[in-house]
């Protein structure tokens, strides 16, 4: 058994691997909506998500879990294990980390290495994904928080939206406010990098955006890993793919859906390129 447990939530996307397979303990975030409290991935599929987005008049919001979800969490994970890496949503587009961080602190914040992603989706999923396999191989969790930390610089997420309404309601739009004026008139072209919503480009066509995408992401640089994520946009998602992979045959792209709880905020109709660039 490894000595090193690792932790994660629920906006983490895995796109070739489940974290079962990983031995990755997952806590959920909570979305609520109108009376109801559901935990994402647990009491809503995405399925069910979109389709109650697309059709509710009320807008869902979300929340961290509660501090003594993970100090259970770290207290039962410790009584097994060594220590436990806690990798989580960038702080700054959640509460999570810092949640997180208080339960270490009050767990054994000797024992407890929490760990701000600065990404979300398919970029928490890899540093996950690379934890779990430093821990397999029983590295020290110094050692696999230095690792992690070489990774994060080098990820990326380009994305684009149907609309920039559902991050504005949510108060995530960061610096792609600039774009708001123009919200009926262009489709954004975004980048997520250190936890802040960038704006890159207004084109105006959805077509167009998507094509801007797929086009940054390639000239972004040699790359270790890329993945296609989507919101209810599956059949874009493949075409993004196919055209990624036509450029690249050496490098799987896998293709994930996003969670509920980057949907909120995202809104259905999100595609995106997450790349994590090569050393």
């Amino acid at each position: 058994m490894p000595r090193i447990a690792v932790v994660t939530d629920s906006t983490a996307d895995f796109a070739a691997v489940s974290p079962a397979d990983l031995g990755v303990t997952v806590v959920p975030l909570t979305v609520h909506w109108g009376r109801d409290v559901l935990r994402d991935r647990v009491d809503l599929n995405t399925t069910e998500f979109y389709e109650r987005l697309r059709g509710d008049p009320s807008h869902p919001k979300t929340a961290a879990p509660p501090v003594g979800i993970f100090e259970e969490v770290y207290a039962d994970l410790l009584k097994e294990y060594d220590a436990a890496i806690s990798v989580h949503i960038a702080w700054t587009l959640s509460s999570t980390y810092d949640v997180a961080a208080s339960a270490a602190r009050s767990v054994d914040p000797d024992r407890v290495f929490v760990v701000d992603s600065t990404s979300t989706s398919v970029g928490l999923g890899w540093l996950v994904e690379r934890a779990a396999q430093l821990a397999a191989a029983d590295e020290s969790a110094p050692n696999i928080v230095e690792a992690l930390g070489e990774m994060i610089p080098r990820l990326r997420l380009y994305l684009t939206l149907e609309t920039l309404e559902y991050l504005q309601r949510g108060g995530r739009i960061g610096r792609a406010q600039a774009f708001v004026g123009s919200l009926l008139n262009v489709k954004p072209v975004l980048q997520l990098m250190d936890g802040v919503v960038h704006p890159i480009e207004r084109v105006r066509t959805r077509a167009a955006s998507i094509r801007r995408v797929a086009e940054i992401a390639e000239g972004a640089g040699p790359k270790e890993r890329m993945a296609v994520v989507h919101g209810d946009s599956e059949t874009e998602a493949v075409q993004v793919r196919d055209g990624l992979a036509s450029g690249q045959p050496e490098l799987p792209i896998p293709i994930t859906e996003v969670g509920a709880v980057i949907a909120t905020y995202a809104g259905p109709g999100i595609i995106g390129v997450g790349c994590l660039l090569a050393p």
